[in-house]
């Protein structure tokens, strides 16, 4: 597939707001410990991030579904391709828990179960980020059975798909929780990830008899007012419970993510399709995977051992500081191990 202008300056957009969202996280647990103000740019900074992995979901949705060919070429190059730089820094996020992280909850005993444990399960050397390649893998499995019936399906099936998908990620929660009602009517196969799979499949062949103009603006009105309400949302579910921070009803499934994601995914195809500092973006695109993997380890050597995090002078400096040089020393890493010949297994 020829390269989309508007896919990489998403994907790009996406990854360092990954990283900016991990760099605001620390400060969302601390409401009533540290300043008011410090909190709420803490909280806003978090929420803005929220649309980032359901839109890596999507992006792979758009560009995998539909063009599957054979098992044998998906599982040597789409899936490998994925799943082998996982692996390794995986085990390089196991050495460096084990000899340079200083809380011992990240440290794992060099025997076969405990290391076979930690691979299937996650969170090896602090890698809690690394669920999401996990729930990648998994689509990226079902994605030859789901490419098979997209190409089939009408858009009335996938329609269909679509809105039986929401109910199930969005009715069904908001019943149980307020109303104390568990329906016993099984829609879960609906539910999870594989939605914002075939959205993003959906939304990517989508037109839309209006100008391109008017649906990009119109987008990110919706992204503003669905991040808006996400972290005034989150803001009064941690007051009721009793300040420890509580986002359930705005994770990646909930109704106003799911908006940003769809809003931020139309905002970039309909009106940032343009070119943005061409060089830099094409390469931050190409090692946007890596610098994906590995970003957690400068950002926490940066905020243990040099104190740059969220309370380092003002939570506006410190985010900003430790989020700029976070994405600086990726993307230096990932552009010298990219010279080494094979260096695609680590850096994707």
């Amino acid at each position: 597939m020829p390269k989309v202008i508007w896919i990489s300056n998403l994907r790009v957009f996406a990854t360092l707001t990954v990283i900016m969202l991990h760099c605001a996280a620390g400060g969302i647990y601390l409401m009533g410990k540290i300043p008011n103000s410090w909190w709420w740019i803490c909280n806003a900074s978090n929420a803005f991030g929220r649309f980032a992995v359901p839109v890596f979901v999507m992006l792979s949705g758009y560009l995998l579904l539909g063009k599957y060919k054979n098992l044998t070429e998906f599982l040597s190059k789409r899936f490998s391709r994925i799943f082998i730089p996982f692996l390794l820094w995986t085990i390089i996020f196991m050495l460096w828990g084990n000899y340079f992280g200083l809380i011992p909850a990240e440290k794992t005993k060099f025997e076969l179960l405990d290391i076979l444990k930690k691979v299937l399960t996650g969170g090896a050397g602090g890698s809690g980020h690394l669920w999401f390649v996990y729930m990648l893998l998994g689509l990226y499995l079902f994605s030859p059975i789901v490419s098979r019936w997209i190409t089939q399906a009408t858009d009335q099936e996938v329609k269909f798909f679509l809105i039986m998908w929401f109910i199930a990620c969005t009715v069904y929660p908001y019943f149980e929780k307020f109303l104390g009602i568990k329906s016993n009517f099984e829609i879960r196969y609906f539910s999870g990830y594989l939605g914002y799979f075939v959205l993003g499949y959906f939304l990517g062949n989508l037109q839309i008899n209006l100008s391109q103009r008017k649906v990009g603006f119109i987008s990110l009105a919706v992204f503003l007012i669905s991040w808006l309400i996400t972290f005034v949302g989150i803001f009064f579910s941690t007051v009721s419970n009793n300040k420890a921070y509580e986002s359930s009803l705005f994770d990646y499934l909930s109704p106003s993510v799911i908006l940003m994601s769809i809003s931020a995914f139309l905002t970039f195809k309909n009106l940032l399709n343009i070119e943005i500092l061409p060089t830099l973006t094409a390469q931050l695109d190409k090692f946007s995977y890596g610098m994906y993997l590995m970003h957690l380890i400068p950002m926490k050597i940066l905020s243990r051992q040099f104190q740059i995090n969220f309370k380092w002078i003002h939570p506006s400096i410190g985010i900003a500081t430790q989020f700029i040089l976070t994405t600086i020393i990726c993307y230096l890493v990932i552009f010298i191990l990219s010279k080494i010949p094979k260096s695609s297994w680590i850096t994707g």
